[in-house]
């Protein structure tokens, strides 16, 4: 099965189609001037089967890669393993009172009990504004500490803090970074949109995000992290009481385990590309990070 977008430099134009309920597939918009060709290009990918579950051993020759329908030589494909950067975002608002403790809390021991070793964590909280309880820690037992010493106070910051915490990631190539949400999706109070804090959030890492709903919510909280989850390889699930999100939370980090990055010698303008990506594996279907690097 295919999955396919025109990658260009119009990321307005794909923004004001999800803030609008239109396709989230970008559309073609005019190229100023021709760049050249990179030597290679770097996708970063999911293969899963109709229920959602990923596969882990593709060999390069299950793969296919065509530009403008035309399939192009694939010179890697293999799963990425590199070390791990994750920010853990934990909708802290002072609404969810004991479930915070009871529920969330726990799903974030669940995350970072799954976690592989070696996995460098950021935690933020939301609450009046985005505080960053943890910065670049490896110490799991550290992380646990601080996690369960947050409390659930004041409204919600949540939309700034998911925008503030992708851009403080690293931004290199050596690492895998991520942002994991657990949210209640009651929404921000700084009085900053879905646009406004799309327009702020790094799209390099890979989003993914529970949301449990416990009452009334916040619509703009699923527009952004369904959109941050489909352009980015990522996973948006709602779960409809505080126990699932325990159940659920570790399969975030699995998601995060199955992506592949596959390379390929490109033959045009990426930036007016159509890109179709292809398994072979029976039953499968693909699913694309739409942030092409040039870098293995």
């Amino acid at each position: 099965m295919f999955s396919h977008v025109l990658i260009s430099d119009c990321r307005t134009a794909a923004l004001v189609a999800v803030l609008s309920g239109a396709s989230l597939s970008f559309t073609t918009c005019p190229v100023a001037a021709q760049q050249p060709v990179p030597q290679q290009l770097v996708a970063s990918l999911r293969v899963v089967d109709k229920k959602g579950a990923p596969f882990t051993d593709l060999a390069l020759n299950e793969f296919d890669v065509k530009e403008n329908g035309q399939s192009r030589t694939i010179v890697r494909a293999e799963l990425d393993t590199r070390p791990l950067s994750v920010a853990l975002v934990l909708d802290s608002n002072g609404t969810l009172s004991t479930a915070f403790v009871q529920n969330v809390v726990p799903a974030a021991v669940a995350v970072l009990n799954a976690l592989p070793q070696g996995t460098v964590l950021d935690v933020w909280s939301t609450g009046d504004r985005p505080t960053h309880l943890v910065t670049a820690q490896s110490d799991r037992a550290a992380v646990e500490a601080a996690v369960k010493r947050i409390a659930a106070s004041g409204t919600n910051t949540l939309l700034d803090t998911i925008a503030v915490a992708s851009q403080a990631l690293p931004s290199g190539e050596d690492r895998r970074t991520a942002v994991i949400v657990l949210t209640s999706g009651i929404g921000d109070n700084t009085g900053r949109g879905v646009g406004e804090a799309l327009n702020a959030t790094s799209m390099r890492p890979t989003f993914v995000s529970i949301e449990m709903i416990l009452g009334e919510r916040d619509g703009s909280v699923g527009t952004e992290l369904t959109y941050l989850a489909e352009h980015t390889a990522g996973s948006y699930e709602t779960v409809l009481s505080a126990t699932a999100i325990v159940t659920k939370a570790p399969g975030l980090v699995a998601i995060l385990n199955s992506r592949y990055r596959v390379a390929w010698q490109p033959q045009s303008d990426p930036r007016a590309t159509k890109f179709e990506f292809k398994t072979n594996r029976k039953g499968a279907k693909v699913v694309w990070s739409q942030q092409l690097t040039t870098a293995w």
